[in-house]
């Protein structure tokens, strides 16, 4: 499959994710619920100290129209003293109540925020672990860790500072507007009219800013694969000089990113200033009526500060409303982003199915199964019907691309069959539950990962059931102990990304130690001995020997040599079962299977000639 276009990914979003802001936030109403009343109360009490803080302005306004009064002779100095400290205290106390209050709630938002964020988080997390085969592979890896990571990192800015800054802003304009009324009259509806001009302009500049931030965001993520990309190929990048093609791929999505930060930047740049420019109007508007009234004596001078004042705290929201749009964009845009994630549902039903069991008896039945990978492509699979019994050792051979690992990957159920039907010992698999099913199967492939940690880590796979007593004792089982002794720190031993310090036999028998310990009555190996030497070949195959006794044991295989002593060998081409028998049933039919044997046994001996030349000179 082609990996996943950042392109599409951007078009997919839009597409089915053009959702009103609102609309778009709903999504995540689960996410709140739980801190819902927490995040209620902190929200009034931010308004609580939004009016504090505004109030006190006024306190200062009726403390100069207590000095205008005590100068024009109109208060005596005992009742001015007692008018000034009282506006004083008030002041002086809201501003301690204000400041206080202020601490409790930055600090206990930001922390509702980021356990919002952790569910987010994790819920991306445990969906991304549901998804099938099929769809991990229809986006880059760089796009889920940008998600799981970055985008909704930035969704906790949402609950932490864009919702009570919003809250908290237009609380301030509202209380502002209240005051300005009540203390100057007409006023207030010069600032009134100034209200519906910034959110007309802003509701233009919101639409323009969405296109820009989800195209940075876009952007970013083609970054990110691209990089988890080259660092993971950067030894073919070296190997054939190709460093210099990497760096210019580089600088273009790098420009790619530089130009979409630009436009956004670009937009707000024209925009605060012009912000600017309509409370400087304001203000001149206020004072060219304000003045003559100041001067005429029909107005005070606190009345007068209040106006003056209350001109900055009226703007000032108002511009962190709109200054919100540029981050509310980016967080609109990483909630759609983290909301195509979420929509994903699982191809293969984790609950589909109740049966549980401790241990299968390990009889495997397809039954005129067909499958595709991608809709409107050829079946890889073309009505493909067998058994294999318990106890038995089977095995698949067969040209690339025949289809012989995808009837491993059915088995597990990391993809499902289009048609037909797949049955372990007389149970359709999709009766079994998910974890049970893949409990009781052992899968060891030709690629083995192995995680950062040491060797016992990657056997037991952090399950702190399995003691070192038998990890030693599958790795004696599978011919590893010889391997782990010969290290300085033994079991201990760490293992770098993706086990670079050890070769690929190696890294296959730690596979195989790690599947025993789990004690599968299920073992299927897929080209587990493709890429090994003919030393830890060897060594495989008596440990495969020892693995026919443990249960049923299905073998997908490129080297012959490797599954002559299975009980029963299918012969795969184009998607079915063309021939089938053991090795000597099926060389007698001298067909499919004795031409690859052959074939191989030519290989080999040419092998064996060009070493004993070599050894010559």
């Amino acid at each position: 499959m082609e990996d996943f276009d950042e392109s599409e990914d951007l078009q997919t979003t839009n597409k089915s994710y053009s959702l009103k802001d609102m609309k778009l936030l709903k999504a995540y109403v689960p996410f709140v619920k739980p801190y819902l009343a927490p995040l209620i109360l902190l929200i009034l009490l931010d308004v609580v100290v939004n009016f504090c803080f505004t109030a006190e302005a006024l306190m200062l306004s009726k403390n100069l129209d207590v000095v205008q009064s005590f100068l024009s002779g109109k208060l005596a100095y005992e009742e001015a003293m007692r008018s000034f400290l009282l506006y004083a205290g008030l002041d002086i106390g809201m501003l301690l109540v204000a400041s206080v209050l202020a601490y409790v709630v930055n600090f206990y938002l930001r922390k509702v925020g980021q356990k919002i964020v952790c569910d987010i988080r994790e819920t991306l997390f445990n969906r991304v672990l549901s998804l099938s085969q099929k769809q991990l592979k229809s986006m880059k890896i760089g796009s889920f860790v940008t998600r799981i990571t970055n985008d909704s990192q930035n969704l906790s800015t949402f609950f932490s500072d864009i919702l009570p800054v919003f809250v908290r802003n237009v609380a301030a304009i509202l209380i502002i507007l209240v005051l300005i009324f009540t203390q100057t009259g007409w006023f207030g509806f010069i600032y009134l009219a100034y209200l519906p001009v910034v959110f007309i302009i802003s509701y233009f500049f919101r639409k323009k800013a969405r296109k820009y931030y989800l195209g940075e965001k876009n952007a970013i993520s083609k970054m990110n694969s691209f990089l988890s990309e080259s660092f993971s190929g950067i030894r073919v990048t070296k190997t054939y000089n190709r460093e210099d093609k990497k760096q210019r791929e580089f600088e273009v999505r790098n420009e790619d990113i530089y130009s979409h930060f630009l436009h956004s930047q670009d937009l707000f740049a024209a925009f605060f200033p012009f912000m600017y420019f309509l409370q400087m109007s304001c203000l001149i508007l206020v004072c060219g009526f304000a003045i003559p009234s100041v001067y005429q004596g029909t107005m005070s001078y606190g009345t007068f500060y209040l106006l003056i004042n209350y001109n900055g705290q009226y703007f000032q929201p108002i511009q962190q409303l709109a200054s919100l749009i540029n981050n509310l964009q980016s967080i609109l845009s990483s909630a759609e982003r983290c909301q195509v994630i979420l929509a994903m549902e699982p191809e293969v039903e984790h609950d589909s199915g109740t049966l549980e069991v401790d241990h299968f008896q390990g009889k495997v039945e397809f039954r005129h199964v067909y499958f595709r990978y991608e809709d409107g492509s050829e079946d890889v699979l073309k009505d493909v019907s067998f058994v294999i019994y318990p106890g038995k050792t089977v095995a698949f051979v067969g040209a690339t691309g025949a289809g012989k690992s995808t009837i491993i990957s059915l088995i597990t159920r990391t993809y499902e069959v289009r048609s037909g039907q797949i049955l372990i010992d007389d149970h359709d698999i999709h009766e079994y539950t998910l974890k049970c099913l893949r409990r009781n199967i052992g899968l060891m492939m030709q690629d083995v990962f192995l995680f950062s940690g040491t060797i016992e880590d990657n056997i037991t796979l952090g399950d702190t059931s399995i003691s070192r007593q038998e990890v030693r004792e599958k790795e004696e089982f599978v011919g590893l102990d010889k391997m782990v002794d010969s290290l300085p720190k033994k079991e201990d031993t760490p293992v770098t990304e993706r086990g670079e310090n050890f070769s690929a036999g190696q890294r296959q028998l730690i596979s195989f130690a790690r599947t025993l310990c789990y004690h599968p009555s299920l073992m299927l190996l897929d080209e587990a001995t493709a890429n090994i030497d003919t030393e830890t070949e060897n060594v495989i195959e008596e440990s495969l020997e020892k693995m026919r006794s443990i249960g049923t044991l299905i073998i997908v295989a490129h080297r012959l040599s490797t599954i002559k002593n299975a009980d029963h060998i299918f012969v795969v081409s184009h998607g079915r079962i063309i021939e089938e028998g053991n090795h000597q049933e099926l060389l007698k039919l001298r067909g499919v299977y004795y031409n690859l044997y052959e074939l191989q046994n030519m290989e080999r001996r040419i092998d064996r000639q060009d070493s004993l030349v070599t050894g010559a000179q």
